[in-house]
């Protein structure tokens, strides 16, 4: 499983992802945020979207961030939403 070794994006309205390879992933805030699969996003039971993208603001930014174990990243954005947790397999773009 991919591991960054940076992760850059506090305070900006992207996240770039610097992989061992020295390969970057950008990932807008706002891509994130409707990506994000959390039970308050989609549903746990029917994998059905509930998060309306519509809802989600153009100017979203990043607020914080911390490292979910070895696998992942939770993110704060400026909206206010914490929830999810971001794997890093799902981060890496596919080439």
């Amino acid at each position: 499983m991919p591991m960054p070794l940076e992760i850059i994006g506090l305070g900006k309205q992207e996240v770039r992802f610097i992989w061992d390879e020295g390969v970057e992933d950008v990932w807008g805030a706002r891509e994130l945020r409707i990506k994000c699969a959390c039970a308050n996003c989609q549903s746990e039971a029917t994998g059905e979207r509930l998060l309306d993208p519509k809802t989600v603001p153009e100017d979203l930014s990043i607020k914080d961030m911390h490292l979910v174990g070895n696998y992942g990243v939770g993110i704060h954005f400026s909206d206010n939403h914490t929830t999810g947790i971001f794997r890093f397999r799902d981060l890496a773009r596919k080439r």
